[in-house]
């Protein structure tokens, strides 16, 4: 009976037990990845990234809440990221949070769309007495589609796309200037396992004010290495 279930719920329910789309913030340096699909329960994973002179290297988390029955998936997400950024010379603190909910899912559960918003950012940096970077905080808000098969029991990959609204607040010691505009990503998330996973993925559209000098490039590209604690095999 156990094993006619697990065959039943498989092509719905599998890839959501492999991916865990732990944070990939709204960091300097960072594109903002989101999958529609979340793993239920704790995820952690290293994220790597950068573009245009700005780039970052951290830890993060994330928790998924309650399970939808038809996609396998949290219906919740809740992520966060901390670690150091490096740009024009100068090294500081980074951070992002964010909050996902997935709003659809096809019958078989391949296809989904998810809202999402976040916050981010990082303070200014000095050197001899002059500002390197400025304080920058990041707030996206948009959308994402996404789309996953199976590899077998344990293994299986997605790919999505992202398009959202993003405010930019950028700071120094004489000016506090603020832009809007629109940009979009594009991942991909790769399970191993239904304990390890990995992301690759790249953000453009309008240009950023994150530095002292002006706006960045609009391109930023990262990559992650998710953990899922207690999945050693397929689900019973």
């Amino acid at each position: 009976m156990r094993s006619l279930r697990w065959s039943k719920l498989l092509p719905a329910m599998a890839i959501s037990l492999l991916f865990s789309t732990a944070a990939r913030a709204q960091i300097p340096g960072l594109p903002v990845l989101q999958n529609a699909f979340a793993s239920s329960g704790l995820a952690f994973a290293a994220d790597f990234g950068g573009g245009q002179g700005q780039s970052f290297g951290g830890l993060a988390a994330a928790w998924g809440l309650g399970a939808a029955a038809r996609s396998g998936s949290a219906r919740l997400q809740v992520s966060g990221a901390a670690g150091a950024a490096r740009g024009n010379g100068s090294v500081r603190g980074a951070y992002g949070g964010r909050a996902a909910f997935t709003a659809w899912t096809t019958a078989t559960g391949s296809m989904g769309v998810a809202a999402f918003a976040g916050i981010g950012g990082a303070p200014r940096t000095r050197a001899n007495g002059t500002v390197t970077n400025a304080a920058v905080m990041i707030v996206p808000a948009g959308v994402t589609l996404s789309y996953r098969r199976p590899m077998g029991t344990t293994r299986g990959w997605s790919i999505y796309a992202s398009p959202m609204f993003s405010w930019v607040r950028s700071r120094t010691d004489v000016s506090d200037v603020s832009s809007t505009g629109f940009r979009a990503s594009v991942g991909f998330d790769f399970a191993f396992s239904p304990s390890l996973g990995a992301t690759l993925g790249g953000e453009f559209g309008s240009a950023q004010l994150t530095s002292s000098n002006g706006r960045t490039s609009s391109g930023s590209f990262g990559a992650a290495i998710s953990f899922v604690p207690g999945r050693r095999g397929t689900a019973e």
